[in-house]
């Protein structure tokens, strides 16, 4: 499953290409579509990319339906100490909310996860694997010059604003719903989310002043995927030096930069695993915002004031030769994301081919048309029908036309042939071998939203 291409797909690849090479037939499926495409594709197995309240039903259907499931999140590298994403709270959720009985397997980004579902008994230790996330792996040393590395010694500034920014959330609100299902404390994420816009105007005027007094260092300004890049364009347009750019790889912007500056964002984890400089407004926190997320602090240089920003943008080289990457990487950084050996895709792998599943492939047209759910909307029974009649290409090509933040999320063979050929080349495997293609209906032919990933033996 393909939550945001964006973020999920080249690990996404990366998986996909391991379990190709082993022999398996891979179908890497839109999140958007997965209720009308999971039925047609003739699946053993179906890897979620979350196990939320939000998609109880749904994988539940699957898992009557005789699919094999696995969660590996998308989102869970950097956790909370305590409240709806602490490593407890989500034991305690996927233990208590039924998950733990319709899932086969679990895989953990890091141990500290992993030991909580231990220690609460939350699953068989067995269904239980410490494997890290595969979109790490191009961080690691293995793969590393599979990213853009031309050095272009810009400041990359990484935003992680999308609570108060999003570009997704249709209704008022949306965002602080889906923090309280997830089991925050509604008065909490009223106080945080106050905060939070405060320390989001405060953040953009600091670029500002910034790009102002450096305007000789260019400044690469990345959004969130989720986020809104509008607000970014108002604020810091007028600076000549200053480029608002959410396109391609975080993994590729970081490799290319100087060094990365932040407040609270999960991408200083990838810094220190590419050995760029993380530097952290601290400055700008709240004791709320400071709390929310500790793990991107530690991981950084903390930066006290915007004289000491300076400061360390102005003596970089040494700034970054005394930062102790791997001592950091080794206290808090391996506990959340396990070791930085590029192998995370191909533990997976293993775990998943050894699995021995005894089931007759997963196919519904009548799934499809019902959206797979048993009690399904008048709106989900027209999206299921169409799809059925049409293919999921041609309905959701035309749904992202009169929804366009819904193109972000599609996924185009193009986009995943060159990547899985590089791997392949990369891995001196022959990388002709190794196709991306749309899949297809395995009952009406018709084409998927889905693209099938395959080894030529």
């Amino acid at each position: 499953m393909v939550d945001h291409p964006k973020r999920d797909l080249p690990g996404a690849v990366m998986l996909g290409y391991q379990l190709a090479r082993r022999g398996v037939s891979v179908m890497l499926v839109p999140m958007y579509e997965q209720a009308v495409d999971v039925p047609r594709l003739g699946l053993d197995a179906l890897v979620v990319n979350y196990a939320r309240p939000v998609n109880l039903d749904l994988m539940r259907s699957f898992a009557r339906a005789g699919l094999a499931l696995y969660v590996l999140d998308t989102e869970g590298g950097v956790l909370a100490e305590k409240g709806g994403n602490s490593p407890p709270a989500m034991a305690a959720h996927i233990k208590g909310s039924g998950y733990a009985d319709i899932l086969t397997g679990y895989f953990f980004w890091g141990s500290r996860l992993h030991d909580a579902f231990l220690a609460a008994g939350t699953m068989k230790p067995e269904q239980l694997h410490l494997t890290g996330c595969p979109r790490f792996d191009f961080a690691a040393p293995r793969w590393r010059t599979l990213l853009d590395g031309e050095p272009r010694g810009y400041l990359l500034v990484n935003a992680n604003f999308p609570l108060v920014n999003s570009r997704f959330t249709g209704k008022p609100g949306g965002e602080r719903e889906a923090m309280v299902r997830a089991g925050w404390d509604g008065a909490y994420v009223d106080r945080f989310i106050a905060d939070l816009k405060q320390v989001f105007t405060n953040y953009l005027a600091e670029i500002a002043r910034l790009a102002a007094a450096r305007p000789d260092r260019n400044i690469l300004v990345r959004p969130h995927p989720f986020e809104s890049e509008d607000v970014y364009r108002n604020a810091l347009s007028r600076h000549a030096n200053v480029l608002i750019d959410g396109t391609g790889s975080v993994l590729d912007r970081i490799r290319n930069a100087a060094a990365v500056i932040h407040l609270n964002c999960g991408t200083a984890v990838e810094s220190v695993l590419l050995g760029k400089l993380p530097l952290q407004l601290e400055y700008l926190n709240t004791p709320t915002t400071a709390g929310h997320a500790a793990l991107p602090a530690r991981v950084s240089r903390p930066v006290a004031s915007f004289e000491e920003l300076l400061g360390a943008i102005d003596d970089i080289e040494r700034e970054t030769e005394a930062f102790d990457f791997v001592r950091i990487h080794a206290a808090d950084i391996e506990a959340f994301f396990h070791l930085n050996d590029g192998q995370a895709a191909e533990r997976i792998a293993d775990v998943l081919t050894s699995a021995t599943i005894s089931r007759r492939p997963y196919i519904s047209l009548v799934a499809t048309v019902k959206g797979t759910r048993d009690k399904p909307s008048v709106g989900q029974i027209v999206k299921g029908a169409a799809s059925a009649a049409l293919g999921s290409a041609v309905t959701e090509r035309l749904r992202s036309r009169f929804n366009p933040a819904r193109r972000d999320k599609r996924i185009a063979p193009s986009a995943v042939q060159p990547l899985l050929q590089r791997i392949a080349a990369h891995d001196q495997a022959s990388p002709s071998q190794f196709t991306a293609r749309r899949a297809h209906c395995a009952m009406t032919g018709l084409p998927l939203a889905s693209i099938a990933i395959e080894h030529a033996h």
